[in-house]
């Protein structure tokens, strides 16, 4: 109705009408000006076919016909003077209509009638704080409060003081058209460059109380801070929104003329965004003191949800204000900034507010779910829901994300479910989409693998029990987990490479020459790879496995894909390809045979001594230490063989793996100390030489043919 009775008005003063078709006339130009600065222009085409590009491009292929779609339109503004064309435009809306109304004396009548009502509002404002029961308090006098209900006292009547002499000035503003009538435009004029210092002058004021209530929460010393840095800023923000939103108002734009509001209202948003990100910057810890006790929290250590977010949006608020921020430059450059930065700021910021909280409680629910299925030695199952629950977690953070920046921007008048429904934002969308289930994908499935893996090789079983793994199984189930990692990666990649618009399979044909001409050129190697990959499925040798090669012996430490490593009785590791193994003996496997080697003389009973010696290896199998690593006693197998030394007897001893060497040699000396006492001879004595006394043999004869001379008698 507003605009209506603007135009009627307008259409019946001559001057007013004249003004009017001269803007018409101006408008038409300028449109066909543009219309002349490409006259073989084809038809526009939609989004959808300016910038779709082929099916094969991939994510890197849509991103780049975008952006050469971004580039085409700039350039094309640029060049075809849409700038230069505004700057005429807003000069000559602005000279035409400054020009008619200082010519008609409506300038010079406008100021002295606004600025009576400008004048007499701040009057009453500064007129009536300076009065002694309106003057604000000081620190001293207010910030000692005894109670929590004396610190609302204190800070209600704060806030009526300062805020007693605003109302009237308020008043003054709207009600001046009505007390001192003038016309719609002046009107509006007269409010537009009003409601920013009155909207300031309301923040000032009702910072100090605001933050008087902080000062017990976050400490007064900060509480005095926050007044003197962080307020000048809230208030010169306030009035630049303000400003900004008033410029956006179709009858306002109307009269200053359409395209010098829009530069106007471009430099306040200019001026909004750099105060904006200074104030981000220098301010960035205060604020966050103000948020969040950082000291309470760190002395308690306890908090809740709420208390979750709020030390979440106090470390990360900078970069919310500055995504902000960013958000109202460009939708004010794509012509979708329609509303006001300062309340789309603040249902964004309330929007982002309740996703988090509702996602932090759903995340800790989750998480305390996840944290009673891990303790203990669960069952595969519980361990699986646990591992889920975990990846369910992170999902619910990247969907509250997706969510918050879907809902901002369609706050923002940017609608990007119709975006990605079709054009270039589907083909931008589709590869992104694709690269997330295939990572997911490989997550869930490594997931599954690696849990399975980790509660196989566990010592024990849910209730407590040891478990007997198999050397096999921890020396291949490792090895198979690690193959497994690789090849999920690789196919991961592969997946993310092809969505992006890579062309894979020259990648994968050059990687197939490449590893046949390294087989080719490494036969060692392949040797070595497929002799250890047919040992470790064969179950030939394990971690911890006694082996002796032939030239080397020890114990296995640990087995790849190519090489073993052996650790030999005086430290030394030795690393031994497989295909050096031409023969392995495995000491560890099955059981372990100790062979019983003894050597009597002739003149010993027989069946006494191997009585003896049944009698020792029973007493062995008795022993509480040695008998468990027994699987039987003492088997003779007999007389072996006559030799000078003696008779041999053999036998043997049936022991756990590498455990028949201790058994062995307890029963050697057991035997030697039950043979002494039985008085059996373990070898023969030695044979002596006894010299006959002399006169037992003749003397021989003496001669010189006897070979021995004539001895004197002594």
């Amino acid at each position: 109705m507003a605009a209506l009775d603007g135009i009627l008005a307008t259409l019946r003063n001559d001057a007013d009408r004249a003004a009017f078709v001269t803007q018409l006339e101006q408008l038409r130009a300028s449109l066909a000006a543009r219309t002349q600065a490409a006259p073989n222009a084809a038809a526009p085409a939609t989004p959808a076919e300016a910038a779709d590009p082929p099916p094969e491009a991939g994510l890197l292929g849509a991103v780049a016909a975008g952006l050469t779609d971004v580039g085409q339109s700039v350039r094309e503004h640029v060049e075809g003077g849409t700038l230069r064309q505004r700057f005429a435009a807003a000069g000559e809306q602005l000279a035409g209509r400054l020009g008619t109304a200082w010519e008609e004396g409506d300038v010079l009548r406008f100021l002295l009638w606004a600025g009576g009502g400008w004048g007499l509002a701040a009057a009453l404002l500064y007129g009536l704080s300076a009065l002694p029961w309106l003057r604000p308090r000081r620190d001293a006098e207010r910030f000692h409060p005894e109670s929590r209900a004396d610190l609302w006292r204190t800070a209600g009547l704060e806030a009526a003081r300062r805020l007693a002499p605003l109302v009237p000035a308020t008043m003054v503003i709207f009600g001046w058209t009505a007390m001192v009538p003038g016309g719609w435009q002046e009107a509006r004029l007269f409010l537009a460059v009003a409601t920013p210092f009155l909207l300031g002058a309301l923040v000032w004021r009702l910072g100090y109380p605001l933050f008087f209530l902080l000062g017990p929460l976050r400490g007064w010393q900060i509480a005095r801070y926050a007044r003197r840095r962080v307020l000048p800023w809230l208030v010169a923000l306030a009035a630049l929104a303000a400003a900004s939103s008033n410029l956006r108002d179709a009858e306002l734009r109307w009269i200053i003329g359409p395209d010098a509001a829009l530069l106007a209202g471009l430099a306040v948003d200019a001026a909004l965004v750099v105060v904006s990100v200074l104030f981000v910057l220098r301010r960035r810890r205060a604020v966050r003191r103000l948020l969040v006790d950082s000291r309470t929290e760190a002395a308690t250590g306890k908090g809740g949800t709420f208390r979750a977010v709020g030390r979440t949006v106090a470390d990360y608020w900078h970069f919310l204000a500055l995504i902000l921020v960013a958000g109202h430059v460009i939708s004010r450059l794509l012509g979708l900034g329609q509303g006001a930065f300062l309340g789309r700021a603040l249902l964004s910021i309330g929007m982002i507010l309740l996703v988090i909280t509702v996602t932090f409680a759903l995340s800790g629910m989750l998480a305390r779910l996840t944290e009673a299925m891990q303790q203990g030695r669960g069952s595969l199952a519980r361990q699986l829901q646990g591992r889920y629950l975990a990846l369910l977690r992170q999902l619910l953070r990247v969907l509250a994300t997706v969510a918050v920046a879907v809902l901002c921007l369609r706050l923002w008048n940017f609608d990007i479910l119709a975006w990605i429904s079709g054009g270039i934002g589907f083909a931008i969308f589709r590869p992104i989409a694709s690269i997330a289930v295939a990572v997911l994908v490989g997550w869930v499935i490594w997931i599954t693998l690696d849990t399975a893996v980790e509660h196989a090789l566990t010592p024990s079983d849910s209730a407590g029990r040891p478990r007997d793994h198999s050397t096999r199984a921890r020396t291949l189930l490792p090895m198979l987990r690690n193959f497994a990692f690789v090849v999920l990666c690789a196919l991961t990649v592969i997946a993310i490479m092809s969505n992006l618009g890579i062309n894979v399979a020259p990648l994968l044909a050059g990687a197939g020459v490449v590893g046949l001409a390294i087989s080719f050129g490494s036969q060692q190697l392949v040797q070595d790879v497929i002799t250890g990959l047919f040992m470790l499925i064969e179950d030939t040798i394990a971690i911890g496995d006694t082996i002796d090669t032939g030239d080397r012996a020890g114990t296995v430490e640990s087995v790849t894909i190519r090489t073993v490593r052996v650790r030999d009785g005086d430290g030394a590791l030795h690393t031994i390809p497989f295909s050096q193994i031409k023969a392995l003996k495995n000491r560890s496997r099955g059981f372990g045979v100790y062979t019983v080697k003894v050597v009597v003389g002739y003149d010993t009973d027989l069946d006494r001594a191997m009585k003896i010696m049944n009698e020792v290896g029973e007493e062995l199998q008795n022993d509480p230490a040695l008998g468990p690593n027994m699987l039987g006693g003492l088997a003779i197998w007999g007389v072996d063989q006559f030799t000078p030394d003696g008779i041999t007897i053999l036998g043997g001893l049936r022991t756990r793996a590498l455990q028949q060497w201790s058994v062995g040699r307890a029963f050697n000396l057991r035997l030697k100390q039950r043979f002494d006492r039985e008085g059996i001879a373990l070898t023969p004595p030695r044979p002596s030489l006894v010299m006959p006394a002399r006169g037992a043999w003749p003397e021989p004869e003496a001669g010189p043919d006897s070979g021995t001379e004539a001895r004197q008698p002594a």
